[in-house]
């Protein structure tokens, strides 16, 4: 196969592994959902990234990822392909990109090896199926690599002006993440430019200037605007994007903000309820490893990204000691995957999954650049660091398994081939290549090398890929994309019938507020954004989300909400609608005043004139819909009372 039909196959293999069943995943992060079809929907809500079509709060993250969705809405409708598609070709662009970097000092192989490793890798493919930012982040970033090693090749000052301004924009995509690389940056740039060292220092010196007014801008733009005339900037206790970046985006990612508990309040917290509790198929969603220097070697985190981490170390070790012609590319991906793993495995405030995705370009680049420097180098005794540092992948992989679904597994559990076929695989291909490293240079030799690499290669990259496809065949969970094998295994596939009540209850609660909807503002008003989400993303109306993201934003007092009821904003309001982790970090105390105001002078609306909405012959769906008012205790309020209340007529529904 040539090398064009190579790259060909393998941006086509990322492709399908992104896109295949991806309209099972629906709008996915229902948060980010609704913002980008309320910023759609007007320019006010797109300049100020705000969460609803009034521009009540904005979304908790920077705008330029969700102005990408809101421009394929705007082009294509709105539709949950046309949200996520931006994410899927922003990952491929990825691979893409990453070839030609890696191949760029180190040949074609080594470009095509390394495209292919981050094609498959699990955490990748899980995200750009998701509507997360870190997608754009890793584009940019890439993009941003490419400047820098140019800037540093040539000394160009206006290519690391590029490679600063990239990163600004990084900023603007998941704000400090983006920053975690500048120690990279920096050292490629000061140990590779052909330049003295004053000029060296000084170029960086201005780079960093422009690095900080891209960052900034539209920071600046936002809190420089009138609080009256912008939404509130969300997941914040002083209305300031600049607070956002530093804490709940800056600090609140590397160390644990304490927050007002309920328990604080003299509240005790309540137990989870079954809507709240993750069921078996998806109960590993969130991040348990302890903080420390072993963090990322747990089994479940190393699942993610970690696959050829035994090929990457050796790439660090074998490119680092190569020509200095190649040193700026080694050292990049080495300093990159350093400082983010350093980052990730202290971090101990808000932590996901998906968040070592920004490994991955520089882990896949790594184990690339060591398979071909290894076999390749000039010394003799690289070509046995191959097999070894093979053999190593081998026995890690097997550790990863191990740990996460166990090596020892039921006859009729199709995962139980993965070891074996691993051990198999590579000891034949390691043993091969052991014998070919020792053989004279002949042809046979040169023949026989590509079919024992690829068969060492397929023989690592089973499991991995198995991880990846995890993704692809059962639906994940929304907001916190991960992959994990033990979704596949074996056994009928239930279909939720909770998402299907739950839809039908949207549907019938949507109807009831649109039929008794008298020229208010508001279609409703709820205490964080769980609730008003789904609501935003079926009508495109908008909808009050009070506290803001988990009902801890100081947005409203009962005061303004009075004012809002009197001038005809609002009339309907939820309560009962935080969740349980919102309850754990105080939302209950937070939103205390208003829920009191409204509670006095709201009317409790009967739930059987706004609840029955939708019948249906699916009995399973009907006990969701009843299992959805039982465990979320949803109290829905009158805040005009006198006025007549239309009840909901039941429609049938299958």
């Amino acid at each position: 196969m040539s090398v064009s039909l190579a790259r060909v196959a393998i941006l086509v293999l990322a492709a399908a592994l992104r896109l295949w069943r991806l309209d099972q995943n629906g709008f996915d992060n229902e948060y980010y959902a609704a913002a980008v079809r309320s910023m759609a929907a007007g320019w006010h809500a797109f300049l100020y990234n705000a969460f609803d079509p009034a521009g009540f709060v904005s979304v908790d993250k920077p705008p330029v990822a969700l102005w990408i969705q809101a421009l394929a809405v705007r082009l294509f409708g709105f539709h949950g392909i046309t949200v996520l598609l931006p994410q899927v070709v922003e990952g491929v662009a990825a691979v893409a990109l990453l070839d030609h970097l890696v191949r760029r000092r180190f040949g074609a192989g080594a470009g095509l090896l390394a495209a292919l490793f981050l094609a498959v890798m699990p955490v990748s493919v899980a995200t750009d199926r998701s509507n997360n930012t870190e997608s754009c982040l890793v584009l940019v970033l890439l993009l941003a690599a490419w400047a820098l090693l140019a800037a540093a090749e040539r000394g160009s000052r206006w290519l690391l002006w590029l490679a600063a301004g990239l990163i600004g924009l990084g900023f603007n995509v998941k704000m400090l993440a983006a920053f975690v690389v500048l120690p990279a940056f920096a050292l490629v740039y000061v140990l590779g430019a052909p330049l003295s060292w004053p000029r060296r220092i000084g170029e960086l010196t201005v780079a960093g200037t422009v690095l900080v007014i891209l960052s900034l801008s539209w920071v600046l733009a936002f809190d420089l605007t009138p609080a009256e005339r912008r939404p509130f900037a969300g997941s914040t206790q002083h209305n300031s994007m600049a607070e956002l970046a530093v804490g709940h985006n800056g600090l609140g990612r590397f160390v644990r903000v304490s927050r007002p508990s309920v328990a604080t309040a003299g509240v005790t917290a309540p137990p989870v309820t079954p809507m709240e509790r993750p069921s078996g198929r998806f109960a590993r969603v969130f991040v348990r490893a302890p903080v420390g220097l072993l963090r990322l070697a747990d089994g479940q985190l190393a699942a993610q990204v970690g696959w050829l981490l035994p090929l990457a170390l050796l790439g660090a070790a074998a490119g680092l000691r190569a020509a200095r012609r190649v040193h700026g590319s080694t050292l990049l991906w080495s300093a990159w995957a350093l400082t983010y793993a350093v980052v990730f495995s202290f971090a101990g405030g808000i932590f996901h999954y998906y968040y070592l995705v920004l490994l991955a370009p520089p882990l896949a680049a790594l184990a690339a650049i060591g398979l071909r420097v290894a076999w390749t180098g000039e010394r003799r005794w690289l070509a046995f660091a191959v097999p070894g540092a093979l053999l190593l992948t081998a026995a890690w992989q097997l550790y990863i398994e191990g740990s996460t679904i166990g090596l020892v597994l039921s006859p009729g559990d199709w995962r139980r081939w993965l070891a074996p076929t691993l051990v198999v695989g590579g000891l034949a291909a390691v043993g091969g290549l052991l014998f070919l490293a020792m053989a004279p240079q002949t042809r046979v030799r040169e023949a026989m090398t590509p079919a024992c690499v690829a068969a060492a290669l397929l023989a690592v990259l089973v499991t991995p890929s198995a991880w990846a496809l995890s993704s692809v065949l059962v639906k994940g969970v929304p907001i916190l994309p991960s992959a994990d094998l033990a979704r596949l295994a074996p056994g009928d596939r239930v279909v939720d019938a909770r998402e299907r009540g739950r839809a039908a209850w949207y549907r019938g609660l949507i109807r009831f507020l649109e039929e008794n909807r008298h020229g208010e503002r508001y279609l409703l008003a709820t205490s964080t954004t769980r609730v008003a989400a789904p609501i935003i993303i079926a009508t495109g109306e908008p909808v009050m989300a009070m506290g803001g993201f988990h009902g801890l934003d100081p947005i409203l007092t009962a005061a303004t909400l009075a004012e809002l009821v009197a001038t005809n904003q609002v009339r309907f309001a939820m309560q009962g609608d935080l969740s349980f982790i919102d309850r754990r970090m105080g939302a209950e105390t937070a939103a205390g005043p208003v829920r009191d105001w409204i509670r006095q002078h709201g009317t409790l609306v009967d739930p059987a004139l706004w609840w029955a909405g939708v019948a249906t012959d699916d009995e399973a769906t009907a006990a969701a819909r009843r299992q959805v008012r039982v465990a979320t205790g949803l109290e829905l309020y009158d805040l005009k009372p006198g006025q007549e209340i239309v009840p909901l007529r039941p429609t049938r529904s299958r």
